[in-house]
């Protein structure tokens, strides 16, 4: 939070000056920042093995990084409570998440296929928490996952996807995860692997983090409502880069998969442009040149 003291990395003002030109110069339509609601997001669906009507699938893979890993294969693989409807992104990583409240552990799972209760995946990473997940705060606040991976990063950024209910309270309390146009080759603390390919010396690690400037007075700005909230939570609580799609940048949504399922409707479809607008998912004005960028590997234990 903006309290902490965080110490800034020595070209932290040269990242904040090289976001916007480089992400609006690698694409050929301008964009700068956008917002991930239907494709390369990840579904989140919470299981709870202790209920007896819970409904299981088989989850398989060929793919040597998760059957040559022990311990991957032994946590991700196998049966796995799966609600019958459930369905990974439906564009791009095919990525799906599965969270057992009952016996804690956290499943993800990336380019996930099949269905009738028969899925494989190409990769998987899990976390064991405890029943319930009330432990996951004090033991695992940084996010990362035991083994394995769904994002490049390993981390479990589906929990700084933007939820719908903060969407339509209007505050988001949490930290936020974006996709990048490009990073440094290498990663940053927490996470566990990176995938930048970038030459430019002023683009940040994957899993470095950053905030807005907190001496900057968000509301003066003049932000479009949707764009000022996100930009509040980076202020107050920070984020990372959690992968790359060498053309913009983009925040995730929270998919809509378990809120179509209980009510038949989308709210990012109905509610949320009710609320903020019909181009709420255009976050070209989010104040990229008003972030502060910590040192590579600032809080490693």
């Amino acid at each position: 939070s903006q309290s902490v003291a965080m110490p800034l990395a020595a070209n932290s003002a040269a990242i904040a000056g090289t976001m916007i030109p480089y992400s609006q110069s690698s694409n050929p339509y301008g964009v700068k920042t956008s917002f991930n609601l239907t494709s390369f997001n990840i579904p989140v669906f919470v299981v709870n093995s202790g209920d007896p009507n819970q409904t299981y699938a088989t989850m398989s893979s060929t793919d040597s990084r998760v059957t040559t890993n022990a311990s991957i294969a032994a946590n991700t693989l196998g049966r796995i409570p799966l609600p019958t409807w459930a369905r990974p992104s439906p564009i791009g990583d095919l990525a799906m998440a599965v969270y057992d409240a009952h016996t804690g552990m956290m499943r993800e799972y990336f380019y996930v296929q099949g269905g009738a209760g028969a899925w494989t995946c190409r990769a998987a990473g899990y976390f064991q928490a405890s029943q319930l997940f009330t432990n996951l705060a004090t033991s695992n606040f940084w996010m990362r996952m035991t083994a394995g991976s769904n994002s490049v990063v390993g981390m479990f950024n589906t929990l700084s996807q933007v939820g719908i209910e903060e969407a339509l309270s209007g505050t988001i309390r949490h930290a936020l995860s974006f996709t990048i146009a490009n990073a440094a080759p290498g990663f940053s603390w927490p996470a566990r692997q990176g995938d930048g390919t970038a030459t430019n010396p002023n683009l940040p690690y994957q899993g470095q983090w950053f905030r807005i400037d907190p001496t900057v007075t968000l509301n003066s700005l003049g932000l479009r409502p949707f764009t000022l909230m996100l930009a509040k939570a980076a202020q107050t609580y920070g984020g990372f880069a959690a992968d790359k799609n060498l053309f913009c940048h983009a925040f995730n949504a929270e998919p809509s998969n378990s809120y179509v399922q209980a009510t038949g409707s989308d709210p990012w479809k109905t509610t949320v442009p009710a609320q903020f607008g019909s181009n709420f998912a255009d976050l070209n004005d989010f104040p990229w040149q008003f972030t502060q960028w910590a040192p590579k590997d600032w809080g490693k234990p």
